[in-house]
């Protein structure tokens, strides 16, 4: 004898009801507050490169970057991030973003440092044990409705994606062309006469 229908139906319903929810999106962290809905802290393997917010571009991607020399100290070297065009070394193919740390992945182990007012975003290659790293970065997916940007994230400091600048090193024509937040006349390190305002683009991600 077949069963009535209505006991099918609360059958499969029952059924239904035990299936396990959807995993929820997970939340980036608070480096990426006040960011909006495009804002993730996780990204694997991209590159990065400054596009001139406010001047002329040959290409939607801007200036590839790399790690350029910055200085050194006992067991440590510190590193900039620099044009490719005027630091034309590459040790460190590409960054990923882990939970608000930028990472640099190479041959030597790195870490990203803090990043203050009127400096470069730093970052710490050693052999021995390398400094925790800071989690202050955050990416915001290009989701502008007037179809004003790229298409590719642009990255974020201290929830901050508009305050970056390229600054020359000095006026040698071998000067290093570097990343500085909030640059400042009253700085060391860079000719301010020489900077200009940069968005960092995410490039490679898929």
């Amino acid at each position: 004898m077949h069963a009535p229908l209505s006991l099918l139906v609360l059958a499969l319903a029952g059924t239904s009801l035990a299936l396990p929810a959807p995993p929820r999106r997970r939340e980036p962290g608070a480096w990426c507050n006040n960011l909006g809905g495009g804002a993730f802290d996780i990204a694997y393997n991209f590159t990065l490169a400054a596009y001139n917010s406010t001047g002329t571009n040959t290409n939607s991607t801007g200036v590839p970057l790399v790690l350029g020399q910055a200085g050194a100290t006992t067991g440590e070297e510190i590193k900039a991030l620099s044009t490719y065009a005027s630091f034309p070394y590459n040790d460190f193919p590409n960054l990923s973003l882990l939970e608000g740390a930028l990472i640099p992945n190479g041959q030597a182990t790195a870490s990203d440092a803090n990043v203050t007012a009127g400096e470069p975003p730093n970052f710490v290659v050693t052999n021995l044990n390398p400094p925790a790293p800071a989690q202050i970065y955050c990416a915001i997916a290009d989701t502008d409705p007037a179809g004003g940007g790229t298409g590719y994230p642009i990255l974020a400091v201290h929830g901050d994606p508009d305050s970056f600048s390229l600054c020359a090193t000095g006026t040698s024509p071998r000067a290093q062309n570097n990343v500085v937040y909030k640059a400042s006349a009253n700085a060391l390190g860079y000719d301010f006469s020489s900077c200009y305002p940069v968005r960092l683009q995410l490039v490679g991600l898929y």
